[in-house]
């Protein structure tokens, strides 16, 4: 953890954690507390805060930071990538982050280029593109075709 990391805040002479803060005060960091002061916020660099516990749930505020970092370390959304076109025809992937360096490495081998204007992966070459399975991209759909129309022919009826 950062030494600068904020566990809690101290408000109205009382130690709040951060969702404690919102709910039993209604305050904000950037606010005054009911006695016209500041909120200062409690860092963990200090050793006497890593002991302080939140006035209202009673939650140690070291423990309440260290399970927060471990639910935003599973929680990453997945990697997005986007097929795009790049100047018309070309072919293009477009990822809503950077990509990893085994990413950029892949598409680097297979000839891919980077377009910073653009800010997306754009294939030079003509067919096939090929496109690391890395990325985990769906594939191509079946193109359909339609089939010729069937004609049934009945037996002729006798008529009665």
């Amino acid at each position: 953890m950062k030494p600068f990391t904020v566990l809690g805040y101290s408000a109205n002479d009382e130690v709040f954690c951060p969702a404690c803060l919102r709910s039993t005060t209604g305050l904000g960091p950037a606010d005054t507390d009911y006695n016209g002061h500041p909120i200062l916020p409690l860092y963990a660099a200090d050793t006497t805060v890593q002991e302080e516990c939140c006035t209202y749930c009673g939650a140690a505020l070291l423990d309440l930071r260290l399970v927060a970092e471990a639910e935003r370390g599973k929680a990453e959304p997945a990697f997005h990538v986007e097929k795009t076109r790049h100047h018309g025809p070309q072919p293009a992937l477009r990822f809503d982050r950077k990509p990893p360096e085994e990413i950029r490495t892949e598409l680097k081998r297979a000839g891919w280029r980077w377009d910073p204007v653009a800010q997306l992966w754009w294939w030079p070459k003509g067919a096939p593109v090929p496109v690391p399975a890395s990325l985990n991209l769906p594939p191509v759909p079946a193109k359909v075709v339609a089939r010729p129309p069937t004609i049934r022919r009945g037996a002729p009826r006798a008529q009665a």
